[in-house]
């Protein structure tokens, strides 16, 4: 790095120099306080070493002046006075931390090595977020899998068939039908989203299709389906397993013959919208269950596309936290301490991305004046992360992590379910579908 030292005692910044050049750094000495802020006015820095007291100009002027350049500078800040106040307005001014002289050289060492360690990560950081969050159409992460999906992207996207993205909740599945969406159309024309799960099973044909005045009771007005909405765009069928059976029988038959009408309309109008769907479970399943018609999964499984999750790509949490990052904080204000990304990559993850990004929002808002964002920050269970040498088998050991998460969750909001799947970045829906497929339903939550 980079490091501007300005010290006058002589006797302590010689040595402080040469243990700065000597571990690697490129090191400016100076003497005087208002020599330093001249300096800083012509050159930049990645880190400023000072004292408090100095001739021409304090060392919190020198804080000051080097947080305002742009980017703005690492301070660290020595003081040979004990002064708790001073300490404390150093921190307040954006200080990375302050050491209280006499002190070992090891421990001023260590402190820069931590600076320059999130420097390292902080250039990463940018790196990713330069690589993804400009373009939609593609998935953020070097893992394999990813790496096949966004080729699949591209290779099916201009093709009128349907694609089944499946995946469990958060993994992007949303991301992914939106993607096929811009690669298709430009954005020229609507995408429309419908949550299946989120329709009343009365509802669900007059939703999709439309209805006339007077369909049915209630119907006082016509009222145009979200096939008509979606145009020539896309139409994406989410959590399309929760469509009733009946329904699907009708949706069977509009994706066959291309046209459908209106409830209460004897007129028939073309599909002229992309479909897509997404399952949060394997549909073979909800075939082999009766829940689901065989005859519709074929019709929708013509490209299928499966969303690992995010427990089976830990070597994406970095990437995937770069792009997060460029959305939540685009400053570039904050970055994740190496050994916070160590404990990320072991964590289950049971809420997927969408876990991962509501943990980094709350990491954000509780790293108070800290920049570097610690795993304490993310405020996860204890108990996640697997142990050195555990003979424990995958599924058993996510199983009890995520009875650990649901339980902490679940304990730092009273019982309360929508809130602690709130914290856990799922839906309530999957949050009871979890605590019933991990035997917590019984458990007393109130």
């Amino acid at each position: 790095m980079d490091i501007l030292l300005v010290e006058d005692e002589r006797t302590l910044a010689v040595p402080l120099a040469q243990a700065l050049v000597e571990a690697g750094h490129h090191v400016v000495s100076l003497a005087d306080g208002a020599v330093a802020l001249a300096w800083l006015g012509e050159h930049r820095c990645d880190l400023v070493v000072t004292d408090v007291r100095l001739p021409g100009a304090n060392g919190l002027a020198i804080l000051q002046r080097t947080r305002q350049l742009d980017p703005p500078g690492e301070v660290l800040v020595m003081t040979g006075y004990a002064s708790v106040d001073q300490a404390v307005e150093a921190m307040r001014g954006g200080a990375v931390s302050y050491l209280q002289k006499p002190f070992p050289m090891d421990a001023m060492l260590r402190q820069v090595e931590r600076v320059a360690e999130a420097k390292a990560m902080q250039a990463e950081l940018k790196k990713l977020r330069a690589q993804h969050a400009d373009d939609p159409t593609r998935l953020t992460g070097h893992s394999p899998a990813i790496q096949e999906i966004n080729q699949r992207l591209h290779q099916v996207a201009t093709q009128e068939v349907p694609v089944l993205i499946v995946g469990e909740s958060g993994t992007g599945k949303e991301r992914v039908a939106r993607a096929l969406h811009q690669l298709r159309t430009a954005g020229e024309h609507p995408f429309v989203p419908v949550s299946c799960s989120a329709i009343p099973s009365g509802l669900v044909e007059g939703e999709l299709f439309g209805f006339v005045r007077g369909a049915f009771t209630g119907a006082e007005e016509d009222r145009q389906g979200l096939f008509a909405e979606a145009g020539h765009g896309t139409l994406f069928l989410d959590d399309v397993d929760d469509v009733p059976l009946e329904a699907q029988a009708k949706l069977l038959r509009v994706l066959q013959e291309r046209e459908y009408s209106p409830l209460g309309h004897s007129q028939s109008f073309p599909v002229q919208a992309r479909i897509l769907a997404a399952s949060k479970i394997p549909l073979e399943k909800a075939v082999a269950a009766g829940t689901f018609r065989e005859d519709l999964f074929f019709r929708l499984n013509v490209v299928p596309l499966r969303l690992p999750p995010l427990r089976e790509r830990p070597e994406d949490i970095g990437a995937l936290l770069g792009a997060l990052l460029s959305r939540w904080d685009p400053e570039g204000r904050y970055r994740v301490g190496d050994e916070a990304l160590r404990k990320l990559m072991l964590h289950p993850w049971p809420g997927n991305v969408r876990e991962l990004e509501n943990a980094l929002r709350r990491a954000l808002a509780l790293s108070g004046r800290s920049r570097i964002l610690r795993y304490e920050h993310f405020s996860l269970s204890d108990g996640q992360e697997l142990p050195p040498g555990a003979t424990v088998g995958l599924k058993e050991a996510v199983a009890k992590a995520e009875r650990a998460a649901i339980r902490a969750a679940l304990a730092a909001t009273e019982g309360k379910k929508l809130k602690a799947a709130e914290l856990l970045g799922v839906s309530r829906k999957v949050l009871w579908q979890k605590m019933k497929e991990l035997g917590l339903q019984e458990e007393k939550t109130s």
